[in-house]
Formats: C-alpha cells, structure tokens, sequence
C-alpha cells in the first residue's frame, strides 16, 4: 500500500491504492456503494465491470468498454493503479431550479494500460453521489496516438430484477427526439430498437433508477439498446453515428474524454426530479459577466396560426402586430416576444422558398420585405421587452458570427435555434459553436428539434431552454399531447433538465370535443392543469404562446403573470408516473405549488412541512368541482402553517396551481 494522502477538509482528499485490491467507494451519506472486482489481467478473458448497490441492494451491474477501429481497449486492458478522492463545493448558478447547489461526491480514477494496439493508455473515472453514480471515458495523450476514431462504446448495463421502464422508441438517430413514452417491463422492453435517454426505471416499491447522460460535447449522443433474454437481459450503450457513415461515430486528437454516463438513483422517481447531478457533472462557466442574460416568459404568434384576432389590423409579420405584442409583454410583465414567421409560413429573414426549411437564397441577415427590424427593436427597448428570433440551423451555421454580429447590432436578445434533428458528433460541435458564439454577442439560445439536456447549461449559462419532447404544439395536429403524457414528462425527460413544451394554451376542451386545428388551437386538460405546468415544468423561459385576446380580463391568467421561471428550492411532494405529479418550488421566501393528473379525477392530501415556522398566505387557482366547462377557475385564498395539509381536489385531466407566502401581520 503506497502511502495516503489526508486533508482536513473533503476537497482534494486522495487515496493511492494497489491495481490487484478490488475497489468499493461509498456515497457521502452511505446509501450507495459502487463495487469494483478484483482487476482483471491481461491473461484473463472477462469484461470489466462494476456493480452499483442501493441501502444495502444491488440495483445494476455494469461492463465498460470503448472500441478504437473495432478494437475493445478493455478486453486486454490491465489496471496499473486506482486512486481515490472525495470532493464538496457549492456553487451558484444565474438561472435554475435550485441555487444554490452543492456538488459533494467520491470519485475513483482506474489507469488502465493495453498490451496490443496503438492506443496503450486510458482511464475509467467513477463519481459516487448521494443520488447517484456516473462514469466516463479518457484517452489521454500518449506517445505514437494524435488521432483517434472511436467505433463503438460497447457499455452494458444489467438492472436488477424486472422494474417498470418508460422507454421512448426512436426508429433513428435522425429525430427531434419528440415522442411518447410507453410503460413496460424491462423484461419486454424491444430488443434492438433505439431507447432514447433519460430511460427511468421503478421497482415496485418506489425505488427508482435513470440512466441518462452528462457534459455531451465534442463526442456522440447515447442511446440505449435492450438485448438478451432473462439473467442476461441488458442494456447496451448505442452511439449515434457520424454523418455519412456507420463505422466512426467519434473522430477527435487527444486527450479525448467522453460524457458521464449516469445512474440517477432514490427511493422515488420524485427524487431523481430534485436531483443536481447531471449540472454538478459539467465544468463550469467561464464567463465573468452574466448580467445580461434574461431568463422569463415570452410570447409568439405561431401558435395560433392565421388566426385574425378582434382586432383592428391584419394579424401578421407587420408593425401592427409586432407593437400588439410588445405592448401586451410591457402591459403584463412578460419579457420577451418571439419573431418566426408571417402566417403563410415563410420565415422573418429573406427566403423566396415558402416553408421552414432552407432554400439556396436563405439570408438571416436581412429581414423580409416590409420588416423594418430597427423600429420593431427601438420600440421594444423603449418598453423594456427583449426581442427573440427562429432559425433554422443550416443557414445559420454558414454565416454564424455575421449573423450574431448582426443582431448584436440590432439588440436581439435571443434565438430560438431549431430543426437540428441529429446528436451525432459533427451537430453536437456546432451546437456548441452557437453556444459559444451566442455568448460573445450577448445572445441568449434555445435549441428545438434537439436531444435531452446534458447540464451544458453550467458551462453556457447562455443556454436557457431544450425542446426535444413532444409538447403542447403537437394539439395542432392530433391528440398526443394529452393529460396522461403531460404527468409522464416529469418523470422521463424532465430528469435530463429544462423542458420547452409551448405552455399557455387557454382553451380547453373536454375530451370528447377535441378536434385538432392549426388555427386557434384548443388544449386537453382543464386551464388550472396549464397553468400548474408552469410550476411542474422545469422551464427557465416558458412561452405564453396563445394570442394576447385569449388571456386578458381571463381567469387564471393573473397567476401567469406572477409565477416566477428560476427557482432557489424543488421539491417533489408526490406523484406517480403518468398519473399525477405536485411539485413545490421556492423562490425567496414564496413558494408556488403545481398539481396535475391524468383523466382521473383525484383528491390529493399535500403536507406543508417544507415551510419554515410561522403563518403563511396561500392563493390558490383550483378546478371547479363537477363543472362541465374546463376553463372554469376558481379562486381561494387562506391562511396556513406548516403543520397544517392542503387539500387538492382535481378534476379529470385536472390541477391546481397555488402561491403560498409569508402572512402580512
């Protein structure tokens, strides 16, 4: 045993141990254990691993493995040393759902050398969390290597027993990543069929496991596959390919460093909601200045379609419609408005080809004929509302910095960067380059057609919002989007981190009135379960996208105005997935409460335990009790402690949402 190295403080605690001792690292709080078999050897034929146990449990066994040009390094792969450290920090961050956070763990780096190959040297680092564990691959620089081709990451990951999983199917690695989620067994899950991630997994009482990634940059997205029947049943990892091909998925110099793969891990898929990890797992941001960035409700028209409101000018890419906008924004405290399309469907900038996709003549440099983009931002800053524009990817990414020079001018806040439809290396690459030229010219992004969060948003606090989940835009099409997928999300996606999912929607109907429309689009679920998702959503800019006419002098519509978009404190008060969900968030010394169900109609006990001492206000926006109009809202307001429980009462398709603050003597 080589002698260790102590600190008085968890930072920097490091231990050096022996390659032939097999390995066991512990959570913070003692709950979860990761075990390490002895090493194997260059004479054994075995595949690495390591097992992850639970209070006692073992939940998942795990092999690792990297291919370079169809070679595993592992199969051969010797441990040379292991060593040991254990960490604790907090940081804040400028937008979230808790601040600030605390990024306390374990951590075991394996050093492993290969006998055949050009590669020799790598690494497997392991991070023990109080909520979870994750672990990533290093190919450091070595003597002979500049450049390598990854072909495969051949991880497999045996859960424990057969637990209820919510995979979402893809039929490619080209999708939006928009979908829904089914419920089965692990036991039945598809085999060979793209999983996409986060895959949540509940054994029968409660305790729950996600596997999901972190800190996707410079490599390709992960899927997941199911294969093998019974002991053997697994999941395997699945890297989406570079364009063009099926071989290479990872082209890159060294070092080279993969994501974490991560295991969200607690005693309720509600506690995977609170959890951190994903962020904690990102580096963090470089930028000395984030006053500029602005994070808050926005508008925009597209939702609606051609719909001509009562108004007295033609709806449209015009300045009527534009300062209709704006002065709705100023008038209700919402900060930006969104710029996308005229209502016959071309884009802002100039483009002769109709529709959303690029044509040879795309310039989103220059506005449309008849959009005077000066006077559209001189009146917007005069009301102190920001101005966000769509994008489709391709043009963008070939004229990037002169289009953000161009609206840095302008005084564009944001950008709505959308269709990139991919998560293979070269698409991940240019996401970043957004991101990173966004930040130079103080632009704020949000990415639609995109895969899960990896907790970039850390490293680029620019990053303010993720679509890749079907959302609420799909009620212009079909019924998708229902009450059931809307309590599903939480538990699925959401884990991954924000959620952009076009929230606002003020005309619901009843199940068996709905019909689909592009125009003036309805919403299934009652308004008080729309408005809950403001709160249950983790969603730093939500939208407010139906048209300025259909929420003032509404019911309900004065909560929006008030529910705030960044949080200090989540909690997950209960729930069950695809059935209801209550969420708490706190910021300051106000709490807002958000409640929803599926088509059950449910009477929910809340208790308020996660207040401190003392009288608290609560206002409250409730389902009307066996009422037939779903748009009905009313309206309670009472005092509380923290020893007292609210009662929820939620109609089919149902919520409530609820503001709870600090009594005024």
């Amino acid at each position: 045993m080589k002698p260790t190295l102590f600190a008085l403080a968890w930072i920097g605690v490091t231990i050096t141990l022996q390659a032939s001792e097999p390995l066991v690292i512990t959570s913070p709080d003692g709950r979860i254990e990761l075990q390490i078999p002895t090493a194997p050897s260059s004479s054994q034929d075995q595949r690495p691993g390591f097992q992850i146990r639970f209070r006692g449990r073992t939940l998942l066994k795990g092999e690792w493995g990297l291919s370079v040009r169809g070679s595993n390094l592992f199969d051969t792969a010797a441990r040379k040393a292991s060593s040991q450290r254990r960490a604790d920090s907090t940081y804040t961050l400028p937008f979230g759902k808790s601040n600030p956070v605390r990024d306390q763990f374990a951590e075991l780096t394996l050093d492993l050398e290969n006998n055949t190959g050009p590669v020799r040297k790598s690494q497997v680092i392991f991070r023990v969390y109080d909520d979870g564990v994750a672990f990533r691959h290093v190919i450091p620089q070595q003597t002979g290597v500049e450049t390598v081709e990854i072909t495969d990451e051949p991880d497999r990951f045996h859960l424990a027993g057969d637990p209820q999983t919510w995979p979402l199917y893809r039929e490619s690695y080209t999708t939006s990543h928009e979908g829904l989620y089914v419920s089965e067994r692990l036991s039945i899950l598809a085999t060979n069929r793209l999983i996409d991630l986060p895959l949540l997994a509940e054994y029968d009482d409660g305790v729950s496991l996600a596997l999901t990634e972190a800190n996707l940059r410079n490599y390709a997205g992960m899927y997941l596959k199911a294969e093998g029947e019974g002991e053997q049943r697994g999941l395997r990892c699945d890297l989406s390919p570079l364009p063009g091909g099926k071989e290479v998925k990872v082209r890159a110099p060294l070092p080279l460093v993969s994501p974490w793969r991560v295991f969200l891990i607690g005693d309720s898929p509600g506690r995977l909601i609170e959890s951190s990890l994903i962020l904690n797992l990102n580096e963090p941001s470089a930028l000395a200045d984030t006053s500029w960035l602005k994070p808050g409700k926005t508008t925009w028209y597209w939702w609606n379609g051609p719909y001509q409101e009562p108004v007295d000018f033609t709806i449209g890419l015009n300045w009527d419609t534009l300062k209709h906008y704006i002065d709705f924004c100023a008038r209700n405290g919402i900060t930006s408005h969104s710029i996308m399309s005229t209502v016959d469907e071309f884009p802002w900038y100039h483009q002769t080809q109709r529709g959303y996709a690029p044509g040879p003549d795309s310039d989103i440099t220059k506005p449309r004929t008849g959009l005077d983009m000066e006077r559209v931002m001189a009146y917007a800053r005069s009301k102190n509302v920001g101005i966000r524009l769509w994008v489709h990817w391709k043009p963008l990414s070939e004229h990037l910095e002169e289009a953000f020079a161009q609206y840095e001018q302008w005084g564009v806040q944001g950008l709505m960067v959308d269709f990139l439809d991919r998560d293979d290396q070269e698409m991940v690459l240019f996401a970043e380059r957004v991101l990173q030229s966004a930040a130079r010219h103080h632009l704020q992004i949000q990415f639609h057609g995109v895969w899960k969060p990896t907790g970039v948003q850390r490293t680029y606090p620019n990053l303010l919002n993720h679509e890749g989940v079907l959302n609420l835009e799909y009620l212009k099409w079909g019924d998708e989007c229902s009450p059931v997928h809307n309590v599903t999300v939480p538990f699925t996606r959401m884990l991954a981190g924000p959620m952009d999912y076009h929230l606002g929607g003020f005309r619901s109907v009843n199940r068996d009135q709905f019909k689909p429309s592009v125009i003036k689009p309805s919403v299934l679920g009652t308004r008080c379960h729309h408005l809950a998702m403001y709160v249950v959503f983790e969603n730093p800019m939500p939208m407010v996208c139906d048209a300025p006419t259909a929420y003032e002098g509404q019911p309900g519509f004065e909560f929006i105005r008030q529910v705030p978009t960044t949080w200090d404190e989540t909690r997950v008060l209960s729930g069950k997935v695809g059935r209801y969900i209550v969420v708490a968030r706190r910021k300051g010394d106000d709490w807002y409460l958000g409640a929803m169900t599926d088509w059950t109609p449910r009477v929910l006990e809340v208790p308020l335990n996660f207040l401190a001492r003392g009288r608290y206000s609560v206002e409250a926006w409730a389902d009307v009790p066996d009422s037939e109009d779903p748009n009905r809202v009313g309206f309670t307001k009472h005092n509380v402690n923290a020893s007292e429980r609210l009662e929820l009462r939620l109609n089919s398709g149902g919520g409530q949402a609820i503001c709870i603050r600090p009594a005024r003597e």
